[in-house]
């Protein structure tokens, strides 16, 4: 199940019509994320073989002392879209890939609207290796990461609003 898909740079990505972190979109239902809904964030539409989650405001509460993202926020945006990409998966075997390891790199300040964007590198039956980069308003990479994730397969107790 090794479907590697190259990161696009964001000037590259707004030049295409995909989405930038300051992309006006429809907002979906609530993020399935407790987490996520609290910082603000909620995946977005995204190219096939992506996942896009958008944090379209940092509040006074998510910034360090710069001020910019804390690295805690950064790091939560990279960690979800990466685990989302290894669930959304064709043919995986579960819908939830819980994280096994995570490096991250800080390139610059995260500041303003976000959009964290992850794919997967590798995939097998159990472990997913994924990758990821946030970009802010100017279409910077503000920080990359990759991870390896475990599909789920045992129940999980969220349960959707509807």
């Amino acid at each position: 199940m090794s479907h590697p898909a190259a990161p696009m740079s964001a000037a590259s990505a707004a030049a295409d019509g995909e989405a930038t972190p300051d992309s006006h979109q429809e907002a979906g239902p609530p993020d399935r994320s407790a987490f996520m809904r609290l910082i603000g964030a909620a995946q977005v539409p995204a190219p096939p073989g992506k996942v896009h989650v958008r944090l379209p405001h940092l509040r006074d509460e998510l910034l360090n002392q710069l001020p910019a993202a804390h690295g805690g926020v950064v790091m939560a945006l990279l960690d979800s879209v990466m685990s989302r990409a290894a669930g959304e998966l064709p043919g995986a075997p579960s819908q939830t890939a819980v994280t096994v390891e995570m490096s991250s790199r800080f390139h610059r300040p995260a500041r303003g609207a976000l959009l964290a964007e992850g794919w997967v590198v590798h995939a097998s039956r159990s472990l997913c290796s994924c990758a990821g980069q946030l970009i802010d308003a100017q279409g910077q990479v503000v920080a990359t990461a990759s991870g390896t994730f475990k599909y789920w397969l045992a129940p999980v107790t969220w349960q959707s609003p509807d």
